[in-house]
């Protein structure tokens, strides 16, 4: 990935996410903080059945009152825009 590319991937990326790389592959994180345990349980439920509709699924971390996402494009071993909209449909459906 270029400067270029990299610099026009980050204004994309919603507000809350960062940009990370592992082994400098990058991906999208976010960490989502709830409330009460099961709401974190319903959040990954809801993100699972998204990933499944899409056919595309992120690395999912529950913790106590908490949900990481980590999410990028495998076959492509960089994020996509197929990424984005996963970030996007993950955002519509969080509620602390």
């Amino acid at each position: 990935m270029n400067d270029r590319e990299l610099q026009d991937l980050k204004e994309k990326i919603p507000s809350g996410w960062e940009l990370r790389f592992r082994e400098s592959v990058p991906f999208l994180y976010k960490t989502y903080s709830f409330n009460k345990y099961m709401g974190g349980v319903e959040f990954v439920n809801a993100l699972a059945n998204i990933a499944e509709r899409m056919d595309h699924h992120p690395d999912l971390f529950l913790t106590y009152r908490k949900v990481a996402v980590e999410i990028f494009t495998h076959s492509k071993n960089t994020v996509t825009e197929l990424d984005l909209r996963f970030v996007q449909e993950a955002e519509k459906v969080y509620k602390v």
